[in-house]
Formats: C-alpha cells, sequence, structure tokens
C-alpha cells in the first residue's frame, strides 16, 4: 500500500500559535532553496531556507514542523548566522534539552530538534530560541530516504514543498529546486507531475530538473515518477560513515562503519507493462494524481488483476457493539458476505466480532471454499449488535498472536461506528505487527474516532475509509477489498558470510512479506573494522530465496556485491546508504529497549534522530553587550506554526461531539428510522436549538438531551399517529442507555414490531416465504418471492442482490434453466447451441449472469468486479478448444437484448 505524505496548511510555515492569534509572525521565511539528487532509490535533499526577523524590539522562541514520513532520515542540521556555520549535534534526548533551556534562559540564540506528533502526523519539530531583532538565520537541513513505487512499474519521488510567503523574494528568483536524478540503467521515464518543469538531458542515465516554479505554488506538493532499464535486477550500493565525536581531532580519526544495500522491484505485473506505461503515462500528461484512490481503483478494474497470484488470509473485524444495532449492523453483515463472496480462490479467512467482549466466526482461521463460505453465511445472518461496548485492542492481540499460515500474509479489515478508550495503544499494536500483517480500516458513520481509522492504516501499512450511514457500504467495502488484494514476495531465506556482517535490516529471524508497490530492500552492517574492498570473492556472494505468489514458484537470485563503477566514489551517497538503513534498524528496535543504551549510543555515533535523541545547535553564544540588550527587551513570547485548540475550546468541542452521537442513536432508534430496511418509515429527526455551553460534561448532555425528549417524543408521536405513544420507547439515562450507550435489545424489538403492525406504507407482501426449490440451501426463505425480479420498462431485470447471492466461492453460478428461459426464452433453440460450446452447463449459466450484470449494473461494477473476475477465469477454463469466447459472449448479449426489446 501507499501512504501518502500528509501535508497541511501550517506545514513549514512560521505563524503564530492558538494563544497569539492576534500577533505578527516573529519572522519571515523570505526565500527557499533545494537541492535533490538521486540515485536509482534513494533520495537526498538539501534544503536551505533564509528566516528574517520580524521584529525590532523582541527576542523570540518559533517552533516549526517538518513533516516526515516512517524511514526518512534527518543527516544533518546547520545553521549559518552572521556569516558564521554551526552544526546541530545529535544527543541523548533529556541532555539536550536541559542544553537548550539552559542557553535559552542565558540568551543565546540556540536551535533544538526531535521527532513529535501533532495532529496525527509524525513531524521533525524545530525550535528557534530567541531570534534575535533585525537578524537573518540560515537553516540547512539534509535529508534522505528510500523511494517507494506505483504498481510495481515505476519509481515516484514526493518531495513536500515550502511555500515562500516573501512574494518579493520568490519573484526575483530567490527560490530554487533542483533535482538530478541518476541510474544505473538507462532511463526510459522520467516526469514531474502538474508543475512546469525545464528538463535537460545529460546523458542516457542522468537527468536534471529545474523545478523553481513549483515553489511559487500552494499546493505543498511535488511527484516524479521514473523508471530505468534493469530496475527489476538486484541494485547494489555500499554505505559508509564516520562514528562522531565532538572533538574534531578524534572525529577525523575515528573508524569508518560500512554497509551494503541490495534492493530490487519485484515485477509483479510483467505480463501487462506495455498497458500499465500507456494508462500512467497518459495520467501524468494531463496532470492527474496517480497514488489517489480513484486512479488506483480504475487500474485495479481495468488493467491489473492479482486475484489468481494472491495469498492471503484476511480477517474482518466486525464492531457489534449496541451502537450498531439496526440498519449498521444489516448493512455491514450484508457488505460482510459480498466481501467473502468476492474473495481470491487462495485465501484464508476468518470474522472476529467485538464489542466489550469478542467472538471468532470460526476458531481459527477456514481455507476458502464453498463449504466454508456458506457456512460462514449461515452465521453472519444471525449476526445482532449484542456485545456491548467498542474494545478492539483484545481482539487485535489475539489475531497478531494467531500463528501465521506458511506462505499467507494476513490482511486485517477494521470496520467500526464508535471510538475505543485507547486509540494509541491500538495504533501503536498495529505498528508493531506490521511485517506480516497490512490493516485496513472504515469508519462507518460521524461517530467513528477517526484518529484510530486514519492512523491504524497509516500504521499497518493499508488503506482507510470513512463513510456516513447512508452509503452503500458493500461498495465501498469490495473497492477496498480490490485495492488490497495482492501478490507477495514470502519464506524469505538469505544466506551470506556471518563473519563479517554483525547485523541486518531488516532481520533475518523475522523478514517480512513484501507486497505490491513495495521494493526489497536489505542493508548489511558490517562487523567493526571489516573494509568493504578487502572481501574475497566468496564473501561477496549472498544468495536470496523466497516463494514468489505472482510465478507460484520459489525464486533464488545470487548476488554479487559489486557497485557500479560510477558510484564507488560518490561519498554523499554512500553516508546516505548507511545512514537510511540504519535508522530504520534504530527506528524499529530503540522502542523494545529498556535499560541497555547501545542503540542509543549508536543514535549518538551516527547523530541519528530518533525517540531517544535530540538535537541541539548552539548558533550564538551573547557577548556582554549583547546581554545587557537582552534583559531589557521582550523575550518570553514563544510561536508556534500549529494552531493548537484552547482547553476551553477542547472541552467544548468535546461536548458537542457527545451529543451528537447522542443525537444519532436518538435518530436511529427511537424514531425508529431504518429499523426496518424494507419499510418505507416516517422519519422523525431531533433538531437542537443551540449545543451546551463550554465546558458542559457529558453528565449535563444527558440532562440536555431528557429535557429536550419529551417534546421530541411528542412530535415524532404525531407525524406516526398510528401507534401509539404508550408504545413508543421511554428514554433516560439508565434505561435507554447503558455505559455504552447501547439500547435495550427488547426495546429495539418493541420498536420494529410497532413500526411493522402500524406504518401505513407497510407491505405484507415482501414478507411471503420463498419456495425453497428456488434458491440453495444457504438462501431458503430469506429472499420474498415475488421481490426476485424488478421491471425496468418492459423488461423484467433480475435484483442484483439476488444475482449475487447465488455465486459460490469460485465465481461460479449453478445452472438454473428456469432462469435461462426468463432471458432466453425465445431463442432457446440458439441457447442450446451455445451453451454445448462448453463442457459444463455451470460455465454458460456463469456466462449469462456476467451477461445481466454487465448490462443492467455497470454502474455498480465496483461491488461485482471481483466476483466477475473469478467467473471469468472459470468460464475460460471451461470453453471448448477452437471456440470464441468473445463471439460467443457477443450472440449472447444479442439473444437477451431481443428478449428486452419485446
Amino acid at each position: 500500500m501507499n501512504n501518502k505524505l500528509k501535508l497541511r496548511s501550517f506545514d513549514f510555515q512560521l505563524a503564530v500559535d492558538g494563544s497569539q492569534k492576534s500577533s505578527k509572525a516573529p519572522a519571515t521565511l523570505k526565500s527557499v532553496q533545494y537541492k535533490c539528487q538521486i540515485i536509482n532509490n534513494i533520495m537526498k535533499t538539501t534544503l536551505t531556507q533564509t528566516f528574517v526577523s520580524n521584529s525590532d524590539s523582541e527576542y523570540s522562541e518559533t517552533n516549526y514542523y517538518f513533516p516526515i514520513q516512517e524511514g526518512i532520515c534527518l543527516e544533518s542540521f546547520e545553521a549559518k548566522f552572521n556569516e558564521k556555520r554551526i552544526k546541530g549535534i545529535i544527543k541523548e534526548k533529556s541532555e539536550a534539552k536541559q542544553e537548550y533551556q539552559e542557553n535559552k534562559n542565558r540568551g543565546n540564540f540556540v536551535s533544538y530538534a526531535e521527532t513529535s506528533t501533532e495532529d496525527n502526523q509524525d513531524y521533525c519539530k524545530i525550535l528557534l530560541g530567541n531570534l534575535p531583532p533585525n537578524q537573518q538565520v540560515e537553516i540547512n537541513l539534509v535529508f534522505s530516504q528510500q523511494l517507494s513505487s506505483v504498481l510495481n512499474n515505476y519509481f515516484i519521488a514526493q518531495i513536500p514543498l515550502q511555500y515562500c510567503e516573501d512574494e518579493i523574494s520568490a519573484k526575483l528568483g530567490k527560490n530554487v529546486l533542483t533535482l538530478d536524478l541518476f541510474c544505473t540503467g538507462r532511463i526510459t521515464y522520467s516526469e514531474s507531475r502538474g508543475y512546469p518543469v525545464q528538463k535537460k538531458v545529460i546523458d542516457d542515465k542522468s537527468v536534471r530538473f529545474e523545478l523553481s516554479q513549483a515553489l511559487l505554488q500552494k499546493d505543498l506538493g511535488f511527484q516524479l515518477v521514473f523508471a530505468f532499464e534493469g530496475m527489476f535486477e538486484p541494485q547494489v550500493i555500499f554505505g559508509s560513515s564516520k562514528i562522531f565525536h565532538e572533538d574534531q581531532v578524534k572525529r577525523a580519526v575515528l573508524p569508518e562503519s560500512n554497509s551494503v544495500m541490495v534492493s530490487f522491484i519485484p515485477n509483479f505485473n510483467e505480463e501487462i507493462t506495455k498497458e500499465i506505461d500507456d494508462a500512467i503515462r497518459a495520467a501524468i500528461h494531463k496532470g492527474e494524481d496517480v497514488f489517489n484512490d480513484e486512479f488506483q481503483q480504475k487500474m485495479n478494474t481495468e488493467i491489473v488483476d492479482h486475484l489468481n497470484s494472491s495469498r492471503s488470509e484476511f480477517i474482518f473485524l466486525l464492531d457489534r457493539s449496541g451502537s450498531m444495532s439496526g440498519s449498521p449492523i444489516q448493512k455491514a453483515c450484508q457488505a460482510l458476505i459480498l466481501f467473502l463472496k468476492s474473495l481470491p480462490t487462495d485465501s484464508y479467512f476468518n470474522v472476529v466480532s467485538f464489542g466489550s467482549s469478542y467472538e471468532k466466526l470460526f476458531q481459527s482461521s477456514m481455507e476458502y471454499n464453498t463449504k466454508s463460505l456458506e457456512k460462514a453465511i449461515k452465521i453472519i445472518n444471525k449476526y445482532t449488535a449484542n456485545l456491548g461496548g467498542t474494545e478492539i485492542l483484545f481482539p487485535l492481540q489475539n489475531v497478531f498472536k494467531e500463528k501465521k499460515i506458511d506462505g499467507y500474509n494476513k490482511q486485517i479489515f477494521l470496520l467500526t461506528d464508535g471510538a475505543v478508550e485507547s486509540p494509541k495503544e491500538v495504533v501503536k499494536l498495529i505498528k508493531n505487527n506490521n511485517k506480516f500483517n497490512r490493516i485496513h480500516s472504515i469508519g462507518f458513520g460521524s461517530g467513528a474516532d477517526q484518529y484510530l481509522i486514519k492512523e491504524s492504516a497509516i500504521a499497518g501499512k493499508g488503506i482507510s475509509k470513512i463513510v456516513d450511514l447512508q452509503c452503500d457500504l458493500s461498495e465501498v467495502i469490495i473497492e477496498m477489498l480490490s485495492l488490497c488484494i495482492t501478490p507477495t514476495l514470502d519464506q524469505f531465506k538469505i544466506s551470506y558470510d556471518e563473519n563479517i556482517f554483525e547485523s541486518t535490516y531488516p532481520a533475518m529471524t523475522n523478514f517480512p512479506c513484501v507486497f505490491k508497490d513495495e521494493i526489497l530492500n536489505i542493508h548489511l552492517f558490517f562487523k567493526p573494522l571489516q573494509d568493504s574492498q578487502s572481501l574475497t570473492d566468496a564473501q561477496k556472494q549472498i544468495s536470496i530465496e523466497y516463494f514468489d505468489s505472482h510465478k507460484k514458484q520459489k525464486i533464488q537470485k545470487q548476488i554479487k556485491l559489486e557497485m557500479q563503477d560510477s558510484f564507488t566514489c560518490n561519498p554523499e551517497l554512500k553516508q546516505s546508504v548507511f545512514k537510511i538503513g540504519k535508522q530504520l534498524f534504530l527506528n524499529e528496535n530503540i522502542q523494545l529497549e529498556d535499560s541497555n543504551t547501545s542503540l542509543v549510543q549508536q543514535s549518538i555515533d551516527y547523530q541519528l534522530l530518533t525517540e531517544k535523541t535530540a538535537l541541539i545547535c548552539v548558533i550564538e553564544t551573547l557577548n556582554d553587550e549583547q546581554k545587557i540588550m537582552y534583559e531589557n527587551i521582550p523575550h518570553n513570547k514563544q510561536y508556534s506554526n500549529i494552531e493548537k485548540k484552547s482547553k476551553e475550546e477542547e472541552e467544548e468541542e468535546e461536548s458537542v461531539n457527545a451529543l451528537n452521537n447522542i443525537s444519532s442513536i436518538y435518530q436511529k432508534y427511537v424514531s425508529c428510522q431504518n429499523a426496518q430496511q424494507d419499510l418505507h418509515i416516517h422519519k422523525c429527526k431531533v433538531s437542537i436549538s443551540s449545543p451546551p455551553k463550554k465546558s458542559s460534561s457529558v453528565s449535563s448532555i444527558f440532562t440536555s438531551f431528557k429535557n429536550f425528549f419529551s417534546s421530541s417524543k411528542k412530535s415524532c408521536a404525531s407525524k406516526r399517529e398510528s401507534i401509539p405513544t404508550s408504545q413508543l420507547i421511554e428514554c433516560n439515562a439508565d434505561t435507554y442507555f447503558d455505559q455504552d450507550f447501547e439500547m435495550k435489545n427488547n426495546q429495539i424489538n418493541e420498536c420494529k414490531q410497532s413500526t411493522k403492525q402500524n406504518d401505513e406504507h407497510f407491505t405484507s407482501s415482501l414478507y411471503e416465504e420463498c419456495d425453497e426449490n428456488d434458491f440453495d440451501e444457504g438462501l431458503k426463505n430469506k429472499i420474498p418471492k415475488r421481490e426476485y425480479l424488478e421491471k425496468e420498462n418492459s423488461f423484467v431485470v433480475p435484483k442484483i442482490e439476488n444475482l449475487l447471492n447465488l455465486v459460490d466461492s469460485e465465481g461460479v453460478w449453478k445452472f438454473d434453466e428456469s432462469l435461462i428461459k426468463q432471458y432466453c426464452n425465445k431463442n432457446i433453440g440458439q441457447v442450446k447451441i451455445y451453451s454445448s460450446k462448453f463442457t459444463s452447463k455451470d460455465a454458460f449459466m456463469t456466462l449469462v449472469i456476467v451477461i445481466l450484470l454487465e448490462t443492467f449494473y455497470v454502474q455498480q461494477k465496483s461491488k461485482w468486479m471481483l466476483i466477475s473476475k473469478k467467473s471469468n477465469n472459470f468460464i475460460k477454463s471451461q470453453i471448448n478448444k477452437a471456440e470464441d469466447l468473445n463471439q460467443i459472449k457477443e450472440s449472447i448479449k444479442q439473444l437477451i437484448k431481443s428478449e428486452q426489446d419485446i
């Protein structure tokens, strides 16, 4: 999965915080320069920012935040002030904080940086303490990262651009963005998206881009897409870095540490390379975002088909808490059943439903086939929202503890309509278990915890959706599933000379699956004093073995640790490669460390920013004259480019959200809105004239709710005169809700029953029993016989739900002569001829149903596209040799059309 960097309007900007809204920003970003260098899939960026103080009478402390993704490595921080350059130093976090505060208290101009999470986004938080009045400071940041891929055919570089608010400097051309692309093979494609660019081809392996105009845009993002020959073969780049010491003499003589990086893109789309190339290049030419869901969905629908190469264990976590009662749980179960029917054939699956407790559909995941599917559907059709509150942590822990099925990754789908007590703990759990698991999350309704939904998908390297209760949930879930079906590289065995390497990232004992759109990157760290130049031929050999689910076979690659000559003498590249690998290694392991300080020391040795380290840079120490000036002008104000809510605003927001949640529940159950999906029911809505005052507590909201309930109930009763007031549910904080706002089951049933008996729009024919011979065992008595068909003009069109209910796990519809006659009765003789062209009648029946779906339900294609892919594979396997499937399909379409024209 690809998770784009989330950029916000305040990113990079020196703005004031929420408590200083009327104040002027203490500094202006006068100019910005980017110098980017890409070598294969490593990008190194040097960002130079020039800030100018806006005050002539104030020392200020300013925070600003640089957004980062996992794996981005801050290589260096340097400040230029009064023509003097000062390099920042990474130290243990508490020591760096103390040093910053001491320097700030003394009036010294000092900077501090640490990793931080603000508004659910990871940042490098940078503080400029005591920025002097009427002064200019230049900040240089160098950071590097490994690039990702798109559709396994292209590398993609994303640069979060810094908009310069000083228009004069921008117009004078002080802002610069250059990007140099170097590749080990001939560059076959390299284009930017959405911006005017000057492109200069240096030779067939290198290109330079001038993109300064992009810095005048407020889009805050830039993408470069490129490809080169040999990108699917292992690339080898050596890395090295000297161990840091504050003493310059010691720093110069300390030994180097060495590493080597092996990487390549899995060629999962080898057979459709041209189709993908044409689609991506056309989209980029139009300025489209090739990362957005719409484009990816289009590619998965029209070009890419990984159904036959996917090997996954699909686990669906379904919210069955009390707030899901009524229409939400019905919609969720319908969507879940369609989800199961759409799974790839080579799969395992299970459903874990949760509330205050949790239940498993099966004790352990079952192999996906028609028998297990039918068994699951029978159980799911009995699901109700009867499990109390909303607790996700424990069921997730249980899912992660389940032993991984050999050769199958886990794809976990989480659906909830509410919030949990410890969302950050849930996100942390997911992040710690994302090597073999992908977590995708769906927030169903306005009450869903947006932080939980979005961050769990980011931590789980998956995708997320937040949708309202009125949406077609089946369509949403199948679209998500189609994006998540992926081939994998798994079951890795990597052999190398253990006498020369001390560690690897990822660890060989727990090597992760490689999913689509991911790049295989292996970092091997040499033992101390081991020189990469002195390796023997035998030591240079590495063997990588893995199972490729796309090719359905084990692959073995023999790799020789030799880098192309053009990059062996590039010390900057070698430092970036080493630091990126070590940063990833430390990020994964340092949070697990307790008393052992060896990893913190490694962070300091290689000057890397981690959870337990921070950067300190004393830019200027005040002399005696400056100290006097400092003491006599203001220097206590603090500024931030993130506007934070006040405590009162947070309390008010919490109260309003709580009241909205109660109002939503009231609408769903007290008014019986959507209590019975197949009925037309009057909707009695709650209107609240004004929200609670600031600092309202949840208990006061209950009181407000009880006060307006009586009048709301009378309004509802007046609209539903046929329901006696006595039958309406009495509501108060004690009887209507439990701790989790769960409605009592008997009250729900009473509400539904009164609705069924009294609504003037109730149609009794909807509840006639079906004939047992009409449907298979799993569908008996489920679908009203009279509703099996719906009319469109004069032609009887089948209901899409009824068609999809009859398909099995292989995408096959069993032969039904009565249905064939329904759509081809006029040409039954021709039908028999076409049917004989297949080795089974089921194949012909399946083809007819697929044609019906394509003819009448093209607007709902996202709901049945995965099933139809399985169906088409089955049809192709059953057609007699020498027969033309496309011609047969077109002929049957004409037969159905002729029936429609009667």
